[in-house]
């Protein structure tokens, strides 16, 4: 397949993933900037928070969470429609799930917007702290896999490791795999990788070097301060991944808002220790990362940061935690706090429950007309009749 014709008159960037590579922090910056980026020509391209998601599950042609793909159609089409229609020179599309798109739904997307001069950019961490962050997403999902079945899995079978770990980890952290999809449409000149610093580096380096790739000036558009998916402790996560099981038949919609959005990112956060690699595996890490940056130099991509920053930093063993390990007794004060937050939080809910029937009562009770006060002494045929007409 060729490259798609383009013209210079407006540019569409797609950024495509990485997931846990701070996509929730870029989008989150786009999105609360959207008016002011609007009124330099930049489109941030969604109506809602959710849409960035919707029109992802669009353009891949998938289902989410025992939906179908129907449930998003035309999603992308709106988005697509707002980017055709752009009189502006630059439009930022972003969703971290874009890179697993098949080629047919790749080719199909971004037709869909030209013309346009196509971008596509792939923000990559290294696969040290890859591996062990997306083993907690998965958590956060219901699964119920070790941390060491996982990571083994992973390394051991690649793309064929049980579903849909392969394929969700190889199939979209893999640059070199991914961006060769993407490649098949798009100019090796307009596919820029953005390298995540090492957990020491500065704050906004990533902000920084997204902006030097689609041409924004930093300190025109503040980053945002919200916090964006904070990540759990190994006890933490440990305990969810224990708890899944006996969680498995609860509906998908209850499960997300209580386990992952509630306990897991707004009440568990980071009080045990830090998750890391299992040391025994970090060899083999390292050596895939290497390979991974040849991969990338020989391609020929644009390289914003550095690609030697994809090198995982060792950790010493005496820091691994296995969370599989760990006893009752050890994930008792994280499910202390779980326990605690679900009580306030059924309270605030009961309450709510309380103020809401009050209110449907009120409003429910039929409206009876009150008898005027010089009537109460009237004759009572005559106050019968003044009450019919009052009823009427």
């Amino acid at each position: 397949m060729t490259p798609l014709e383009s013209t210079p008159r407006k540019r569409v960037f797609f950024h495509v993933g990485a997931p846990k590579t701070g996509t929730t922090y870029l989008q989150n910056t786009l999105f609360d900037n959207r008016s002011l980026l609007a009124e330099h020509g930049v489109l941030y391209p969604y109506g809602d928070r959710g849409q960035s998601f919707r029109s992802m599950q669009d353009f891949r042609g998938v289902g989410w969470s025992g939906h179908g793909p129907d449930r998003f159609a035309g999603e992308w089409k709106a988005v697509a429609d707002r980017i055709r229609d752009w009189p502006g020179h630059t439009v930022v599309v972003s969703n971290e799930l874009l890179g697993g798109s098949r080629t047919e739904r790749i080719a199909k997307g971004l037709e869909s917007v030209g013309p346009a001069e196509i971008h596509v950019v792939f923000s990559a961490r290294d696969f040290g702290r890859q591996l062990v962050s997306d083993w907690q997403e998965h958590i956060k999902h219901k699964h119920t896999v070790t941390l060491e079945k996982f990571v083994d899995d992973l390394i051991e079978l690649g793309l064929d490791a049980p579903k849909p770990f392969g394929h969700m980890f190889w199939g979209m952290h893999d640059a070199a795999y991914v961006l060769g999809r993407w490649s098949e449409f798009v100019p090796v000149d307009r596919i820029h990788v953005v390298t995540v610093p090492q957990a020491d580096g500065p704050r906004d380096a990533l902000w920084q070097r997204f902006c030097v790739v689609v041409g924004l000036d930093p300190s025109t558009y503040p980053p945002t301060t919200r916090r964006t998916n904070p990540s759990m402790g190994v006890a933490e996560t440990e305990l969810v991944r224990r708890m899944n099981p006996d969680l498995k038949k609860m509906d998908p919609g209850s499960y997300d808002a209580l386990v992952r959005l509630f306990l897991a990112e707004e009440v568990l956060g980071g009080h045990s220790a830090k998750l890391t690699l299992p040391p025994e595996r970090l060899e083999w890490v390292t050596d895939r990362s290497h390979q991974l940056v040849e991969e990338l130099k020989v391609a020929g991509y644009q390289v914003v940061g550095d690609l030697e920053e994809l090198i995982p930093a060792p950790h010493p063993e005496s820091e691994f935690v296995s969370p599989t390990s760990l006893t009752e007794a050890e994930l008792g004060p994280a499910a202390i706090r779980a326990a605690t937050a679900l009580l306030r939080h059924g309270g605030r809910q009961r309450a709510r429950n309380r103020e809401l029937k009050a209110a449907l009562q009120k409003a429910s009770t039929p409206w009876r007309p009150s008898v005027p006060e010089p009537l109460k002494t009237a004759p009572g045929s005559l106050r019968a009749a003044t009450r019919r007409l009052l009823s009427r």
